[in-house]
């Protein structure tokens, strides 16, 4: 799957087809005091623990190997991901990536969410500055807008600075919320977004800070946590639905990144179920709830599904149609990571699509990228 079809050649840099886009890579800072010196004043100053800014620990969770793949230390010692040398072997030469999607997980929910908009300032002003520009020299990452999820007004002042940046393709809100992200609380940031023809992506993680993990609660164990992610995501997604967030902003895309997938079908048909009994409750909601799902959502592969029995999955497609839900995500550098090997699980027919076509056309990619040269270097 790593190989590339040329497609121009000349004195210029050549021109080789994307073929699989990457939508959930973790870059992390080597440590807290890189990102500490993006936070904007007056917060700077108040020297922050080193906790704050910390990508990869939880204070909830005793992850194995902090959750990361064993192999994923640079050789010099660097956090995973915080090397851009060996991120780029492991990244695009190892799994054959052509464009990998930035999701730093340096942001948690804060009790004061002018805390919370400062670090998501510094993390965009650090992965501006370095992953999408100095180690960006191949022009293969793009990345996201962290906004405060509490607080509209910081949200859409973050968006608005990064309004235009040709490497900040979508919206990055932290899910973890007191509040469904169907409610009108939520509407400004989908507004915005909209108009800048931005997605809104969702992403989990193992540090909510002061959110509940699960709908009720916290779990005992990682394992446990990781396992549950779909239920947030449900939960989430049912309210979008039913508060008419669809209606009211009928060009918002949503990504739902590394919760899986198998379960929203069930969840459309029982949404649809009910809102064939009780859709007098909701008159702003005019069709079938996963009517707005299929036009308005789209999944991450990762983390497949893989029941015991392979076929298992395979009934699945008679049910939902992967090659128009499905994005393909490694993780990377996380300890689930899926190769791209593993969509070969899915129809021949929405392979292409789930690797590449869907991204390319939900956060508007460029077909092509440089190619690169001896030794794997652009």
């Amino acid at each position: 799957m790593a190989d590339t079809l040329l497609v121009e050649r000349g004195d210029a840099q050549a021109e080789v087809e994307v073929r699989i886009v990457d939508t959930d890579v973790h870059p992390v800072p080597r440590h807290p005091d890189e990102l500490r010196a993006y936070v904007p004043e007056p917060w700077r100053s108040r020297r922050w623990s080193d906790q704050v800014f910390d990508a990869i620990g939880s204070p909830l969770y005793e992850a194995p190997n902090k959750a990361q793949r064993l192999d994923s230390w640079s050789p010099d010692g660097a956090p995973p991901c915080a090397d851009p040398d060996f991120t780029e072997k492991q990244v695009f030469g190892d799994a054959g990536v052509d464009i990998a999607m930035l999701i730093p997980l340096t942001v948690r929910p804060m009790a004061n969410p002018e805390h919370e908009a400062a670090v998501c300032a510094a993390t965009n002003a650090w992965l501006e500055d370095t992953w999408l520009s100095k180690y960006n020299r191949h022009g293969r990452y793009y990345g996201g807008i962290r906004v405060c999820s509490h607080d509209t007004a910081l949200a859409c002042r973050e968006i608005e600075k990064w309004a235009g940046h040709p490497r900040f393709n979508h919206v990055m809100l932290n899910p973890y919320t007191d509040t469904p992200m169907g409610q009108s609380r939520f509407y400004p940031i989908y507004e915005l977004a909209t108009r800048l023809d931005l997605p809104v992506v969702l992403h989990v993680n193992r540090s909510p800070g002061m959110r509940l993990l699960t709908p009720v609660g916290f779990s005992s164990y990682f394992f446990e946590h990781h396992s549950l992610y779909s239920l947030m995501y449900a939960s989430h997604l049912a309210s979008m639905v039913f508060e008419g967030v669809f209606e009211k902003f009928p060009t918002l895309r949503i990504v739902l990144i590394e919760g899986g997938f198998s379960w929203v079908v069930p969840l459309a048909w029982r949404l649809d179920r009910h809102w064939e009994h009780l859709g007098k409750e909701v008159p702003e909601v005019r069709c079938r709830p996963s009517e707005y799902i299929h036009r308005h959502v789209r999944l991450s592969t990762q983390p497949i599904e893989e029941p015991p029995e392979p076929r298992d999955l395979a009934r699945l497609w008679s049910w939902m149609d992967p090659g128009h839900y499905l994005m393909f995500a490694t993780d990377y550098p996380h300890w689930d990571f899926d190769a791209p090997e593993q969509v070969r699980r899915f129809p021949e027919a929405a392979q292409r699509r789930i690797l590449a076509e869907n991204a390319i056309e939900w956060y508007k990619l460029p077909r092509t990228r440089k190619a690169m040269g001896p030794g794997g270097r652009p």
